[in-house]
């Protein structure tokens, strides 16, 4: 096996493991840091899979916030709609923008996952190899989340977000430097 997917596999590793414990952060941590390792395309195409089965997963351990969701509707769906038009943005300009964007993302975070899976099977970004690696970090990913939800009530919250903070700071400029 290809070291690469090691390291990869490390950070789906930690992200999943923030994400169970905090609630959120996956694909704060693990799209840069896999960014670091393979092209940006397939960072996102495997990442899109087990961020979705985390949420759901997340939004089975409790009630539904169906007031909260009717609320937000129009903010869902446009977000929706800008995940579409942002994959297909992904693959018709250069990466150093897609970079430049990448650090953007991570200070406003941005999470449409559901229609990002939609637009990257539409586009083609799927091979046989990707979905293999997929579906294997998939599995990484799930067994973190599920010990990160483990010690969420057992592990300070405050601790969590200042490290999560500090990584997203360096990663974000990071890709600040590597865009320009």
């Amino acid at each position: 096996m290809d070291l690469t997917w090691v390291v990869v596999a490390g950070a789906f590793l930690l992200a999943s493991f923030v994400k169970g414990t905090t609630g959120m952060g996956f694909p704060l941590i693990a799209t840069p840091m896999v960014a670091l390792l393979v092209d940006i395309k397939t960072t996102y195409a495997i990442l899109v899979v087990p961020n979705i089965l985390m949420d759901v997963w997340q939004l089975s351990r409790g009630r539904l916030p169906w007031l909260l969701w009717r609320r937000l509707s129009w903010l869902l769906f446009t977000t929706a709609v800008g995940a579409w038009l942002g994959t297909r943005i992904l693959i018709s300009v250069p990466e150093r923008f897609i970079y430049l964007a990448l650090a953007a993302m991570i200070l406003i975070f941005l999470v449409a996952k559901l229609s990002q899976l939609a637009a990257i099977s539409r586009w083609g970004l799927y091979t046989g190899e990707i979905l293999r690696w997929s579906a294997g970090l998939t599995a990484i990913a799930l067994v973190a989340f599920w010990v990160g939800l483990r010690v969420q009530d057992r592990v300070p919250q405050a601790t969590f977000a200042r490290i999560l903070h500090g990584l997203l700071l360096g990663m974000g400029l990071f890709f600040i430097y590597r865009g320009l």
